[in-house]
């Protein structure tokens, strides 16, 4: 099964000529026909952790195939050994719950179903470090361009023992179809010159959804650039005040991994082969090596960092209506438009059967207008503008509050 391409991938095909980073980082040039992928973060959260292995190949260029079949293993300077078993295609989460403990060293272990081994540098667990707010303001971005809401986050360290930060965030929104009907079109008869349609109550709700998106940007920092190593308004997320995902209700959890200096080097690095777009046809191409290596062959490229972090979240949630009061909400995500297409055309089709068969649009009302019988329905284009699980789930999340 064939995964999204992420920004691992990037760094396999991506050219450069100069890389800016904490320590001085000569990428190397490589040639290869298929490259491992490891996604791979232990936390100190006390849960199944989760490992990722993918292969890339150098002609395809549309994303990772999840590695079946691989033996996957955490080994700690306890000598415990955690196993993880293959949940689906490329994904290992481990047979026992686990979390990481501070000061402790773990590496990690892989055989592919090939032969081929695979192993990291062992990596010590960070101490933790709590976030001590999650809050947004309305500001502007890029001068008095762009007015918006930003997400900040505050954190501290009493012991000033943590430098380097890392952040991930997962929003959530609501999602609410503008042109829904409890009912839904089908074709009847295809017959040419004769179609005939129907309706019929919905099988799922389908007008109210949500939709979860996880950040795909590196967001780093180091505590030293702050007053007395104190994270403050360090901004995670600008959301234009126009984003139709701020139309209804909007959750924003945010993940704060301590790093160590390695990894923040990594990801930095990452993050500039990543911002490097601009240079995408210069000569030379770049690899960047992580802590995993292979043990089978020396000179195999793999593609990853193995990290051991202490992680601490909050979630925040907010309205349009809280930072805009009386003031009219972003627009769909669509625009939409109320149609009335014909059931049978002159040539013997029928625009509005094939519309319905291929989800060109989806129903939402009868035509009032009794005397046109080739126009019976009123239908919404596109079909996401009267069935959201085009945009997202209809199953409301556990955490999903609307107080």
């Amino acid at each position: 099964m064939k995964r999204q391409m992420g920004i691992y991938f990037l760094l396999i095909l991506l050219p450069f000529l100069v890389v800016n980073c904490i320590e001085p980082f000569e990428p190397e040039a490589v040639d290869f026909e298929s490259a491992l992928v490891i996604e791979a973060t232990i936390t100190d959260e006390n849960k199944n952790q989760e490992i990722l292995v993918s292969r890339t190949f150098a002609l395809d260029t549309t994303g990772l195939y999840g590695e079946r079949g691989a033996q996957v293993s955490v080994t700690d300077t306890n000598g415990d050994v955690y196993d993880f078993v293959e949940a689906k295609e490329g994904k290992y989460v481990s047979s026992i719950s686990f979390a990481a403990q501070t000061g402790v060293g773990y590496s990690l272990s892989i055989n592919t179903k090939d032969g081929s081994t695979y192993s990291s540098e062992q990596v010590i667990a960070t101490q933790p470090t709590k976030i001590d707010s999650l809050y947004t303001e309305i500001n502007f971005k890029d001068g008095e361009v762009n007015e918006g809401i930003f997400v900040y986050v505050d954190s501290v360290d009493p012991t000033k023992s943590n430098e380097y930060y890392r952040y991930v965030y997962e929003e959530t929104y609501k999602i609410i179809a503008p042109y829904w009907s409890p009912l839904d079109a089908y074709v009847i008869s295809r017959v040419p010159f004769d179609y005939k349609v129907g309706t019929f109550d919905r099988e799922q709700y389908e007008r109210i959804c949500y939709n979860t998106v996880i950040s795909k940007d590196v967001i780093q920092i180091k505590a030293s650039n702050f007053i007395d190593n104190r994270i403050s308004k360090f901004s995670i997320r600008f959301i234009n005040r126009d984003n139709w995902i701020l139309a209804n209700r909007y959750s924003i959890l945010v993940k704060q991994y301590v790093e160590s200096r390695a990894a923040y080097n990594y990801y930095d690095t990452l993050k500039s082969l990543s911002d490097s777009e601009s240079s995408l046809y210069q000569i030379q191409t770049g690899f960047l090596e992580g802590n995993i290596h292979s043990v089978t062959y020396k000179n195999e490229n793999v593609v990853g960092y193995f990290q051991v972090s202490s992680v601490s979240e909050k979630r925040i949630f907010f309205d349009y209506e809280d930072y805009f009061p009386g003031e009219e909400s972003p627009g769909y995500e669509s625009e939409c438009e109320l149609l009335t297409p014909n059931l049978n055309d002159i040539g013997g089709g029928s625009y509005l059967a094939t519309g319905i068969d291929w989800d060109l649009f989806t129903f939402y009302e009868e035509n009032g207008d009794k005397l046109d019988s080739n126009h019976p329905f009123v239908m919404a284009s596109p079909n996401s503008c009267g069935d959201c699980t085009v945009l997202g789930s209809n199953v409301k999340p556990d955490f999903w509050v609307e107080d």
